[in-house]
This record gives structure tokens, C-alpha cells and sequence, in this order.
């Protein structure tokens, strides 16, 4: 599997539409990669804050969110024992896991992105009874981005995107003070992306977009055979793909 770094991604894209007068010409699939991995990366850090807003416990307050960028959500929260039989609130000793719906839209932007989005999780913890020591997650998700718009020094390049999402055992240690990023598991992504006014008209691509997450800061982003990282710090409004000399 090749790794690369994003900037290689943005040099080519650059390169490519170097002297091309059409705002949104040419999208080569190295423009197209960084920009979807954009967007990809943008979902994750959505996925791991609404992990984080009940890792601690579900208590007196299951409907909790921390601070976030500005869309409105809404979650709703059912608990089940370990036969798998519904309860009306969450026991520290009975509860053994949880099945969260999470739907959220508004705008985002990060740097030179901006895009309008729809997002919707269903997902299941378990591990929560006994002496816990993490929690594991695994569901599913759908979202679309509209207007999703990308600017540099090339010029502008516009998509519509639509996606679907798998999240695969995604464990999150306890306590999370000493257990900031999910120690392992996957989120995949499927992707189709409508490129809007591109140099052929409105073409419609798909990308598969995989994350795996090792523990720590940066979890690896996969996509078309190339490797870059989500620095799943990055703060609000910034950029959140990095790269490492390998």
C-alpha cells in the first residue's frame, strides 16, 4: 500500500490545473482524493465527538453534548440489560448497552472548505457491564454534503456527496481522561460524489474512505490505494488532514 503525504496530493492538483481558466477544471483524482478526504475527515472528528459525549456514563444527563461546531442535533437513547430487554433509564449495574441515534445538519467550514451537510448514526455500545475498562461501539450511518466547496490557489472545485458509513468495533478506554482517542477499530465510509460544472459537465465518481484508529492522536485515513492521517485534535475550523515523512 503506498502512504504519501496530503500536500503530494494538493502539488498535483495544483500541477494539474496550473493555466486552467474553467474555476472548477480539471478534478484529477488526486484533487479529488484530497478534497473527499477532506470531507472524510471532517465525519470522523463528528463520529468521535459523539463517542466522547457518552464514554463517561449516561447518568442523570444521557442527552448531553459537548461544545461543537454549529449544527443542531438531536439523539435519542434506549438502554437494554444483559437480556436484551429495554429500561427506562441507565443503571450503573444492570445497564449492558446502549443504542444511540444520532441526527444532525448545518454548516461547516474548515479553512478552505465550506460545505451544507445531513448526518445520521445508529450505534450500539457494549461492554458496559461489570468493572469497565472500555466500551466498544460498532453501527451504521448515511449523510449527504451539498455545496461542498473547495478553494485554493488552483481555483474552485464543487461536489454534491452521499455516503453511507460502517462503524466496526471501535473501542474507547476508560477512564477517557487518560483514553482521549479510540484505541482500535474502523469507520468506513462509501461515497458517491456528483463533481458540479467540472470540465466534462456534472460527473458522478465513487470513493470507499476508511479510517483506523491505533490509540493515538492521528488515525490513518485510507483512500484509492493512498494513506494520510486525521489528527483527531485538530481544532475547530482547521484543517484536520496531516502528513509524516515515512
Amino acid at each position: 500500500m503506498k502512504k504519501m503525504r496530503i500536500s503530494g496530493l494538493g502539488l498535483l492538483a495544483t500541477i494539474a490545473l496550473a493555466g486552467c481558466s474553467d474555476a472548477n477544471a480539471p478534478n484529477t483524482d488526486d484533487a479529488l482524493d484530497a478534497d473527499v478526504a477532506m470531507v472524510a475527515a471532517d465525519a470522523v472528528l463528528e463520529d468521535i465527538q459523539a463517542m466522547n459525549s457518552g464514554i463517561g456514563g449516561f447518568g442523570s444527563s444521557p442527552a448531553m453534548f459537548s461544545a461543537a461546531p454549529p449544527t443542531e442535533r438531536s439523539r435519542t437513547v434506549t438502554f437494554f440489560d444483559a437480556d436484551g430487554n429495554a429500561q427506562d433509564a441507565y443503571d450503573a449495574e444492570l445497564t449492558a448497552s446502549i443504542n444511540v441515534v444520532i441526527d444532525m445538519s448545518g454548516e461547516v467550514t474548515r479553512d478552505t472548505w465550506t460545505a451544507t451537510i445531513e448526518r445520521h448514526r445508529d450505534m450500539v455500545i457494549t461492554g458496559l457491564l461489570g468493572d469497565e475498562t472500555s466500551r466498544t461501539w460498532n453501527g451504521t450511518g448515511s449523510g449527504s454534503v451539498q455545496g461542498s466547496r473547495h478553494s485554493d490557489e488552483s481555483g474552485d472545485r464543487s461536489y454534491n456527496m452521499s455516503s453511507t458509513s460502517v462503524i466496526t468495533d471501535v473501542v474507547r478506554g476508560l477512564p477517557r481522561a487518560d483514553n482521549p482517542y479510540p484505541l482500535s477499530g474502523t469507520i468506513t465510509r462509501d461515497i458517491s460524489i456528483t463533481i458540479v460544472n467540472g470540465p466534462n459537465g456534472d460527473e458522478t465518481r465513487t470513493r470507499t474512505v476508511v479510517i483506523t484508529f491505533n490509540g493515538t492522536q492521528f488515525a490513518t485515513l485510507t483512500i484509492n490505494g493512498e494513506t494520510v492521517e486525521v489528527d483527531l485534535a485538530a481544532r475547530e475550523g482547521r484543517h484536520p488532514i496531516r502528513g509524516r515523512a515515512r
